[in-house]
């Protein structure tokens, strides 16, 4: 599986910041994750909490964001 994380996808709607990731397999199978948050940096934090909860990146690494780079 190929887990795609970019803080650039960040984007503001209304009054919430909506980060996303995208996760797909060899096989083709794709699943979107999207959090909200009331800032950026909240969006993304909530989401690397989701990528953690669903064991799709480590526990203890800290995750940089291939904008961060």
């Amino acid at each position: 599986m190929e887990l795609y994380v970019n803080s650039k996808w960040t984007q503001c709607y209304g009054n919430s910041y909506i980060a996303e990731a995208i996760a797909w397999s060899e096989n083709g199978n794709h699943a979107t994750i999207y959090t909200m948050g009331t800032t950026a940096k909240d969006a993304n934090d909530k989401l690397k909490g989701a990528l953690r909860e669903l064991k799709l990146i480590p526990e203890t690494s800290e995750t940089v964001m291939k904008d961060e780079q």
